[in-house]
């Protein structure tokens, strides 16, 4: 059975292509060109991991003469002022006193732009862009999106961002920075309408370490459908259920089965009335992506500045034909 410390990544193929745009960028940065890159997806379509991932095929590494860090991650907390911004990067690159020592956000800059020439920076990575955006006034949308040019610029590397989708019409708002930023990826979530073949391929890639009982599959297609109705074919959602089951399994000393996976839903507090792996095929409610959050830009800071993603919910027939649901 799969340790809990090891957990696995699934290679599909937008991970490849992600991964090959980053090592592209690395490659063939052009200084003051468009060789940057934003890089969304919805919460828990598996962006942050990804990136992460990538991150630590190169890693930094401690050199006689100094450290290098080929790609560096950032994980971006809300910063509220520009130095609070490099001070994040810096604090990220190692810096010894974490970016505290700079009085400005030129300062700060400089600072970055000192460390990634000599640690061998090849590549920064921002992950979490929308914490630096949102709950913003549109009074200051174009300064902060300003940091993002001015990293660019002052880096002398490519800067991968990564955010919610809206993160992209943030950044169609500010000309210079979107004349920088050549390349855009979205991240999709599984679809149950069409190309379910992804989401069945993506489990048996996921649970192929896992040990099941041999009546259990989750390639069984009505296993398929609930653990489906369950995540919305949010990454995120599908690895920590089948996680959970797993633990469960271990704990009880057996290989995973339907009971594993049952128990799981009941221990985040679900009814069994409404828990996908017992409730009747027919009473499951599917629901996919078909529209990603957006930006909107709004005259007031106190409306939503972004609309959240649109969903279409499917129902299943006793012989397993999708069709569209009436109800929500």
């Amino acid at each position: 059975m799969a340790g809990h410390n090891a957990l696995p990544f699934v290679v599909t193929g937008d991970v490849k292509r992600i991964f090959k745009l980053l090592d592209d960028l690395r490659v063939n940065y052009v200084e003051e060109g468009d060789t940057n890159c934003l890089i969304t997806g919805e919460s828990g379509s598996g962006k942050s991991e990804l990136v992460k991932r990538y991150a630590a095929k190169y890693p930094r590494r401690e050199l006689e003469e100094y450290t290098h860090i080929p790609v560096l991650y950032v994980q971006l907390s809300s910063p509220q002022t520009p130095k609070a911004f490099t001070q994040q990067i810096l604090a990220a690159i190692g810096d010894p006193q974490g970016g505290k020592a700079i009085k400005t956000k030129e300062a700060g800059f400089a600072e970055v732009k000192r460390y990634c020439r000599e640690c061998g920076v090849e590549l920064i990575i921002l992950d979490e862009m929308q914490t630096v955006i949102q709950n913003r006034s549109p009074g200051v949308m174009a300064s902060i999106t300003d940091w993002f040019k001015d990293l660019m610029n002052h880096s002398k590397v490519p800067v991968a961002m990564v955010g919610m989708p809206w993160c992209l019409g943030v950044v169609k708002e500010n000309d210079q920075l979107d004349t920088r930023v050549g390349y855009r990826y979205y991240l999709e979530t599984f679809s149950v309408s069409s190309r379910f073949s992804h989401f069945e391929k993506f489990l048996e890639l996921f649970s192929a370490g896992y040990d099941f009982a041999n009546d259990f599959s989750l390639l069984e297609r009505e296993t398929a459908y609930r653990l489906f109705a369950y995540s919305s074919g949010i990454i995120r959602a599908i690895r920590g259920q089948i996680i959970r089951a797993a633990s469960l399994a271990e704990a009880a000393g057996k290989p995973i089965d339907l009971v594993c996976f049952q128990e799981a839903i009941r221990s985040r507090g679900i009814k069994d009335h409404n828990n996908v792996f017992i409730m009747p095929v027919t009473d499951l409610r599917l629901r996919e992506i078909v529209s990603s959050s957006k930006w909107t830009q709004q005259k007031s800071h106190n409306k939503e500045s972004f609309q959240s993603a649109e969903f279409k919910t499917y129902r299943l027939t006793k012989k397993l034909e999708l069709i569209e649901a009436d109800d929500d």
